[in-house]
């Protein structure tokens, strides 16, 4: 339960937690840090040691890159001015498969009028544990690894290289962003210090477990987590038992919501008359958003997370139906009764970071009515306190937050409700994806392993499953401390709203799902009444200050402008104002949060704001 004793002597740019070279998150201790990195000040970036792993690619991990695209350049005699740079750039992902998805989005996301990259531009390449880099060429559709042969020992199995124009690496970038289908920092670190082409100091036996010792500990912590996470999300209440089977695990939250978005894309084909569709309900993360859409190619209609916006949802799937006007739901829902397809319904409870609970059994019933499959990221919420499997028909995790807490390890997982639609069909589903990508599922050097957890590495594996095993008792801790710093919070006169579960106006919804002795979560959010008062409040909370949530320390954001700076107007149609600040609240002594809070809610106060209404920008 590591926190942090002193984070106001914590300098920009360093790691969260401090001195781990794997840590998730960086400091950024003013608000106007947040807005250099936002708008890549040199300033701030300059000063960044690190940063969290899908929106900073890990430094370890672009050198790994960087000497396996040099050694790649040499074996196929390609030329470069080297003392200019090189025209190509590399990044490293996981398997075949994301890697030729790669190949196949980085051209389509490049200037269309110039149409001057197509796949050809991009190469792709298995690296193998003794140096071999082979060529996978270019295909239609999204082949898997089935022709090619992995190493049998746990941890050297092959990675991929993907080597892209210069001129795309904002677009490789983005496609690293969206699906968390790279490699982590500790595999990097691995390959570096351990593989025979890459170590440059002599073998040193004792600096690793041994191969079969590392199979058993990466196979063991994969069985606990899976039936730790199982127990958590089966409930007696709604007479719901999971199987470890129906826990899917991958190397990252993200990675977990595109392999179930892709499994139930494969369920059908696509026509011009009918692609395929998703409805996007609530302000969701991100990057759920862009790889459903950017990358998967689902044509999303988002809704605001409100009972008319259901009402124009129903309207949508059963027009002929006596409704009242639609409501305009969204920037993209149609004001007007059209008959439309969904392949799946995504939301999240709660939202973040307005932390609006939706009406999830109304939800289930339209989507139970309608067959379709409902998704929840749970990962705010946690199982935990909620128990939101019964009511959907997959739940998606990342277990890089609050279920590791430690901050120094990605992952994640998608559950599939055994009693849910088509349960069966997508369970089958999954599994084949899994099957393709891993070439039959158990073959050379799977070890019986899926795919997913094959990717994810099993260094990052055991230390996921030891930082876990406090869960529970954590997520109680947190919850408590943030009831009690929410109603700080709202008894100050320069606070406009705070958004929390308990108190909000969706209440009674998240306690429909609210197991016993369960409390209200870890995060909140506040809008003050100026926008001067958010940077004072920030800049004087002294608590670590960065990406990520559900730390076992306190730890604060200016969460618009971390994920929207570039549609800040967009978001705030949504009610995420660009002053937003987002509070996921730790396991310190409340002594220790009450002054800190109590503190920069003082320097709030006392901001001297112009004459008239106050009013969030």
């Amino acid at each position: 339960m590591a926190t942090i004793a002193a984070p106001e002597d914590l300098p920009l740019g360093i790691s969260l937690p401090p001195g781990n070279p794997h840590g998730v998150s960086v400091h950024l201790p003013k608000w106007a840090d947040t807005v250099g990195w936002a708008s890549r000040e040199p300033r701030v970036l300059n000063a960044m040691k690190t940063g969290y792993p899908r929106f900073f690619i890990p430094r370890v991990v672009d050198r790994l890159a960087m000497q396996l695209l040099d050694m790649q350049q040499r074996s196929a005699g390609e030329t470069g001015d080297r003392e200019k740079g090189t025209t190509k750039l590399a990044i490293v992902l996981d398997s075949v498969g994301h890697a030729q998805a790669c190949r196949k989005t980085l051209p389509a996301w490049s200037d269309p009028a110039s149409k001057r990259f197509s796949a050809a531009d991009i190469g792709v390449y298995v690296v193998s544990w003794e140096g071999r880099i082979t060529p996978v060429e270019a295909v239609d559709g999204v082949p898997g690894d089935g022709d090619i042969e992995s190493a049998v020992t746990v941890g050297n199995e092959d990675i991929v290289l993907v080597t892209y124009p210069a001129e795309l690496a904002a677009e490789a970038k983005a496609f690293w962003q969206h699906t968390g289908f790279g490699i982590s920092s500790r595999r990097a670190t691995h390959w570096l210090e351990h593989a025979p082409f890459l170590s440059t100091a002599p073998p040193d036996p004792g600096s690793m477990p041994a191969p079969a010792e590392i199979a058993r500990q990466a196979e063991q912590a994969r069985s606990t987590l899976k039936s730790r996470i199982a127990a958590g999300q089966s409930s007696a209440e709604d007479n719901l038992e999971v199987s470890p089977s129906d826990v899917f695990l991958f190397p990252t939250g993200m990675t977990a919501i595109a392999e179930i978005a892709a499994a139930i894309k494969s369920l059908r084909r696509a026509t011009p008359d009918n692609p395929y569709r998703v409805a996007v309900f609530g302000f969701l993360y991100v990057d759920t958003y862009k790889v459903l859409h950017r990358v998967l190619g689902f044509e999303p209609t988002l809704f605001h997370a409100t009972a008319d916006a259901i009402t124009a949802l129903e309207a949508m799937l059963n027009p002929s139906a006596p409704s009242p006007t639609i409501p305009q739901c969204s920037t993209t829902a149609p004001a007007t009764a059209t008959m439309m397809k969904f392949d799946a319904i995504f939301t999240e409870f709660p939202g973040n970071p307005l932390l609006q609970a939706p009406d999830l059994a109304r939800l289930r019933a339209l989507a139970t009515r309608h067959a379709i499959p409902l998704v929840v990221d749970d990962t705010v919420g946690t199982h935990a306190a909620l128990r939101l499997l019964a009511a959907c028909d997959v739940a998606c995790t990342s277990l890089t937050k609050m279920f590791s807490g430690a901050c120094d390890v990605m992952g994640g997982a998608a559950v599939l409700n055994p009693r849910g639609w088509g349960y069966a069909t997508l369970k089958g589903a999954l599994e084949r994806l899994e099957h393709r990508e891993g070439g039959g599922g158990g073959g050379s050097g799977n070890g019986g392993r899926r795919t997913g957890e094959r990717n994810w590495f099993w260094a990052d594996v055991v230390r996921m499953e030891a930082n876990s095993r406090d869960f529970a008792a954590r997520v109680r801790a947190a919850s408590g401390n943030a009831a009690r710093v929410a109603d700080m919070l709202r008894r100050s006169g320069c606070v406009r709203e705070v958004f929390y579960p308990q108190g909000s106006p969706t209440q009674a919804m998240y306690d429909r799902f609210r197991r016993e002795g369960g409390g209200y979560g870890f995060l909140l959010s506040v809008r003050f009444a100026a926008p001067a008062r958010a940077v004072a409040f920030y800049d004087a909370l002294d608590v670590a200050k960065g990406p990520s949530l559900g730390t076992n320390f306190t730890l604060c954001c200016a969460y618009t402008l971390l994920a929207h700076y570039r549609e800040l107007e967009w978001a705030a149609e949504y009610g995420v104002v660009e002053d937003l600040v987002r509070i996921s609240v730790g396991l310190e002594e409340w002594a220790w949060l009450e002054e800190r809070v109590g503190r920069a809610l003082r320097a709030a106060e006392g901001v001297v704001v112009s004459e008239g209404p106050e009013s969030a920008a």
